[in-house]
């Protein structure tokens, strides 16, 4: 929807991220708007972060909460947890070089698994005896398709990084 948006104010000219193209088109009338646009973009980039490594940190205190002996050596684990892991991914992103493959290449493979594959095949696995022959087949084309678009998906990204 966004690149058909982009598309449509553009045409050919856009750019991979429309708000470059929203810069360069707006002039400096609205240099108020394009600040406030970037800093809306890097509040998200931290909500993101901190809706993805919440569960990490959360698991991580869950294993080690059976040792600790108070709720104040929790709190303060809790919080070195979080900061530990912080610290690793700015390493991380720092450091590693592609960051943004990888990124790309986890994204792409975690989400088709999880939103595609996995519902189907645990639909045909716990409900596989009393499914219609309809259900059974869209169960599994969805489980292909889902994997082939993961490979497709993974051959582009992988070109596309390593012809950049």
């Amino acid at each position: 929807l966004t690149a058909v948006a982009g598309y449509y104010m553009f045409g050919n000219v856009v750019d991979d991220q429309v708000t470059i193209s929203l810069e360069a088109s707006a002039g400096p009338k609205a240099e108020l708007a394009m600040k406030m646009l970037t800093w809306l973009m890097v509040l998200t980039a931290f909500s993101k972060f901190t809706l993805t490594m919440y569960p990490l940190s959360l698991g991580m205190e869950e294993i080690v909460a059976p040792y600790l002996p108070s709720d104040t050596a929790m709190d303060i684990t809790s919080s070195l947890v979080k900061i530990i892991l912080i610290i690793l991914s700015l390493l991380v992103a720092i450091y590693a070089p592609s960051f943004s493959f990888l990124c790309s290449l986890v994204g792409l493979i975690c989400t088709v698994i999880v939103s595609v594959v996995f519902p189907a095949a645990a639909h045909l696995k716990l409900f596989g005896s009393k499914l219609s022959i309809f259900e059974k087949l869209g169960d599994w084309l969805m489980v292909i398709v889902g994997l082939v678009v993961a490979v497709i998906g993974t051959i582009a990204t992988v070109k596309n990084d390593v012809g950049a």
